[in-house]
């Protein structure tokens, strides 16, 4: 859900180190630092693995931000290119050592790792292109086939340079120095014309076995044998025409039992790089035989095989496109008008495919075709791009269902609209249904059978189809949209221009997105919309610093900081982050973190609002509630947190304590304060809720238990705050309400809900009176003496309960026996898990005294103490003594610093185990420790 923090920011500063590092093992991989007398380096024959290893290492980091590497390639590239001539020009043979490898595979690595990073294109554009040096490399390539000593790094190398060589200006009869023994048809059986040059008969039999292959040097084998074949000398002796009829034929006649898809993809690939790279002159006849031809493959049944994989599909929607184009632009009167429509039809069906490589292809395909037709026949693609959008999409007034809607199908026609807006091919009459699309799609989420979120990769296109609008259509285009011709739009003053409501649309999705790159996409559309359409936004610049691009790339920040920022800009903002934060993106997130955020950003922007509106803000949750079923446990648990976050946030108001805002409030006043306490009504409605909701696994007891505590204690907090008087609130205070969910969250023993029911303790306490006290107090301890002391780890919330209420409690007796029953329960007979909740719950005893208590009481502690420390229980699980050690040691920096173990007799056999502590193998049982003697004087440490 959250971006890397700031990682493109922290190689931005270490890329100067990185490369430095890179230049200098560059020169020590590839030459000699001997002299020679001649004054020419020389070469390595052979690069230790540990060296090339480390080499690479400095580049890979770089694949996030390839741009940096720019102006460092013309040294780098060029540098391992004259390496790797003069191997070839000096080859003698070496003896390969362990531990190293030969230096052309050396290079090929690094060469093929900078294509990865970079992009082959760039790369190749840095390869020596001297015909001269074409038979070397291909002498060298063949010996490593007959030798079988080439890795595919080297193929895939040598084949992209080959072709790079392809473009030299004279015919390739003048470079070659003589005929192989066999030439390329006898080698391959492909018909093929008599008189090739010596060196196209050894490069076609080494394209044709390499088309074969499943890893790269497919491709690259195939941009070579187009490149060759389109060379004019190559055209004029046949060469095109025999290899393009190879091809068809290849289709025509191949099953799956007699060829491989590995085979087919290769052939493939050079039809559609023929296509791409050719003009319609070149091909002539051949470009609708190779149009039926993939025609063929898409229709055919015994090619499934083929159609089934995604890289094929993906091919032939390239070979359309590029197939279409050429007519499209071609002067001749031929009629294309049918294969414009079977191939458009066929796009529109394809968007919607299972693979997303095959998507990107679809939805840029159209978008091309449509920029090459006529105005009125491209508004005519656009409309069904549209109405395709349109289709099992169930409206609810400005409300929208998107659940029958297809997602992957969605993304492509997004993705598609998404493209023709990046290429201006839409009119300014068609922009308000297409941005209506757009925002729709931004907000797109559905949810698989278990759970997951579908739709992130509409949202994405969604990002780039609005930064494409505001790319390019002028601000004057923009503002004469009207807003209330855009239904999606519905939920926003209609008196708001179009920049503002992308703007709005924009910041929820970038503060509020479970996802980093739609946040991050967000961000980035957000400052182009408004650096291209300045004073069209309100606050635009300094919505724009705070809605950062690296500041949103934490799920957690973008809620709490940059949402409470940017809400403070505008009431606009402040109102579409609340209720986004109150939908399906903030307490409606599928994973707990973001839930809890979400609900301290509801509490924080309450903060700068009148009570009014905090009175709204409370009656909306609340009407949430009142819409869930029973199963609704995540939504849930979201909004109760919401609810103790706003009132946690009135207290601190109404006591003036504002450290969490900027700007200072107006305070509650205690009749305000007090209608929000009266929300006991509640756990008396809304949360009354049956057993069954904290006890049943498939309800995930914790998150409703851990919620109900959290509430429980905030509103018992505010209701402590407005003094001993609270008969005037509202819906009274009783015991019922609080207690009788407060028993049955005690029963839950999960880490979540333990944290949480200290503070609801502490705080109902305190309302109850004397008798009701006692009574919950001989309550909890008569239970916990009569549990089971194997299965005590079920009584975890009471044994933490009775720890978390000692503080209020009066009778000495009653004292004793928490102690007692608290110092008993780390003994060995009881599990580890309940002992170490004993040693937490010792721990709230310790805060709540927070001075010397009686001789006797304090020895019993102390003994606890050295039983935890020594605990070195070991069992299936490992050494899980350590739990109890390190608990132990967190007791006893709490006693130190409280001053409960000062004069005892025991206390120097405490420092003794403490020390001993600090020098144990564990790390996190040594530092807790050590840093439990540093807190409290007890060792000596330089500073």
């Amino acid at each position: 859900m959250d971006a890397n923090d700031d990682e493109d920011i922290r190689l931005q500063r270490a890329s100067v180190g990185l490369l430095s590092d890179l230049r200098s093992s560059l020169e020590k991989v590839t030459w000699k630092t001997t002299p020679v007398p001649t004054g020419r380096r020389r070469v390595h024959r052979v690069v230790r693995q540990r060296d090339l290893d480390r080499l690479l290492s400095f580049i890979e980091p770089f694949q996030e931000e390839p741009q940096l590497l720019d102006t460092h390639l013309r040294y780098v590239v060029p540098q391992l290119v004259d390496a790797y001539l003069e191997y070839l020009l000096q080859s003698t043979g070496t003896p390969i050592k362990s531990k190293a490898v030969p230096l052309p595979l050396a290079v090929s690595r690094v060469l093929y790792i900078l294509c990865k990073v970079r992009g082959q294109k760039v790369i190749v554009g840095f390869l020596n292109n001297e015909p001269r040096y074409l038979e070397p490399i291909l002498d060298h390539f063949e010996k490593g086939l007959g030798g079988e000593f080439l890795v595919w790094e080297e193929k895939f190398v040598a084949l992209l340079w080959l072709s790079h060589l392809m473009l030299a200006p004279f015919d390739l009869a003048s470079i070659s120095s003589g005929q192989p023994a066999a030439t390329a048809h006898q080698r391959t059986g492909i018909t093929l014309p008599d008189n090739l040059p010596g060196v196209v008969n050894r490069i076609i039999p080494i394209c044709i076995d390499h088309l074969k292959c499943a890893t790269r040097e497919r491709d690259a084998a195939a941009g070579l044998l187009v490149r060759l074949s389109l060379r004019p000398d190559m055209r004029k002796v046949g060469l095109l025409e025999s290899l393009v009829k190879w091809a068809l034929s290849f289709f025509s006649n191949t099953t799956e039992s007699v060829s491989d898809i590995h085979t087919c993809l290769g052939v493939l690939t050079f039809l559609s790089g023929l296509v791409a790279s050719a003009n319609k002159d070149e091909l002539g006849d051949f470009l609708m035989d190779i149009y039926k031809a993939c025609d063929f493959i898409v229709n055919q049944g015994n090619l499934e095989f083929v159609k089934s994989s995604a890289v094929a599909r993906k091919l032939v929607i390239k070979t359309f496109r590029h197939i279409v184009t050429h007519y499209l632009q071609s002067d001749s009167p031929e009629d294309s008008s049918a294969v414009l429509e079977e191939v458009i039809d066929f796009l529109l069906q394809t968007v919607g495919d299972g693979d997303s490589p095959v998507r990107y292809a679809a939805s840029k395909a159209l978008s091309v075709i449509t920029m090459k037709l006529e105005p009125e026949l491209g508004a005519e693609v656009i409309e069904a791009i549209l109405g395709c959008l349109n289709e099992d999409v169930l409206w609810e007034g400005s409300a929208r269902n998107l659940s029958a809607v297809n997602a992957l199908r969605w993304h492509g026609l997004t993705l598609a609209l998404s493209q023709l807006l990046y290429r201006r091919a839409p009119s300014t009459d068609q922009l308000p249904d297409i941005l209506n699309a757009l925002l729709l799609a931004l907000t797109f989420e559905q949810r698989s059978a278990t759970g997951g979120s579908i739709g992130t990769n509409v949202r994405d296109a969604a990002c780039f189809g609005i930064w494409a609008v505001s790319r390019r259509y002028t601000t004057n285009e923009l503002l004469l949209v009207s807003t209330t011709s855009i239904r999606a739009a519905g939920g926003h003053d209609q008196a708001l221009s179009i920049p503002q409501i992308l703007a709005i649309e924009l910041l929820v999705a970038a503060c509020l997105d479970p996802a980093g790159n739609i946040r991050r996409g967000s961000s980035a559309a957000l400052q182009e919309l408004i650096g291209r359409h300045p004073n069209t936004v309100l606050e635009g610049i300094p919505l724009v610093q705070i809605v950062d691009f690296h500041a949103v790339g934490l799920r957690d920040r973008a809620i709490s900081q940059v949402g409470f920022n940017a809400a403070q800009l505008g009431q606009i903002y402040w109102d579409s982050l609340s209720a986004g934060l109150l939908g399906w993106r903030g307490i409606g997130s599928p994973d707990t973190l973001s839930r809890v955020s979400t609900a301290n950003a509801i509490g924080r922007l309450s903060t700068i609002q009148p009570f009014n509106t905090v009175k709204t803000m409370v009656e909306r949750v609340r009407n949430q509630l009142c819409k869930l079923h029973v199963r609704d446990v995540e939504e849930r648990h979201g909004l109760i947190l919401s609810l103790a976050s706003l009132v946690t946030e009135s207290g601190r108001r109404h006591t003036s304590d504002l450290e969490h805002s900027i700007e200072q409030p107006t305070p509650l006043q205690g009749p305000e304060v007090a209608e929000i306490a009266g929300l006991w009504s509640l756990l008396d409605g809304q949360l009354d809720l049956p057993e069954r909701v904290f006890t049943s696994p498939a309800l995930r007891p914790e998150l409703t238990a851990s919620a109900i505590c959290t509430f429980i204690a905030a509103l018992a907090g505010l209701t402590n705050s407005l003094g001993d008087d609270i008969s005037f609130l509202p819906v009274p205070f009783s015991k019922r309400l609080a207690m009788a969910p407060l028993r049955l969250c005690l029963g839950r023993t999960e880490e979540s809900v333990l944290r949480t029911v200290p503070s609801a303790v502490a705080n109902v306490s305190l309302l109850l009176n004397a008798d009701d006290r006692r009574e919950e107090v001989h309550s909890w301890l008569n239970h916990l003496k009569s549990a089971n002391v194997r299965t005590a780890v079920r009584d975890s919330g009471y044994a933490i309960a009775i720890g978390a209420i000692y503080g209020v409690v009066a009778d000495n007796a009653d004292r004793a026996r928490i102690i007692e029953l608290l110092t008993s329960r780390c003994t060995e007979k009881i599990e580890i898990e309940a002992r170490v909740v004993a040693l937490q719950s010792l721990q709230l005893v310790f805060e709540a005294v927070a001075v010397a208590a009686g001789s006797s009481l304090n020895s019993r502690i102390s003994d606890a103490l050295i039983t935890a420390l020594n605990d070195y229980t070991i069992n299936e699980r490992g050494d899980v003594g350590s739990l109890v050690r390190l608990e132990g040691l967190n007791a006893v920096d709490s006693a130190w610093k409280y001053g409960l173990l000062a004069g005892l007799e025991q206390e120097p056999r405490v420092l003794a185990d403490v020390t001993r502590l600090s020098l144990e193998k564990l790390d996190k049982v040594r530092l807790r420790a050590a840093s439990c003697l540093q807190h409290n004087g007890k060792g000596y440490f330089d500073t």
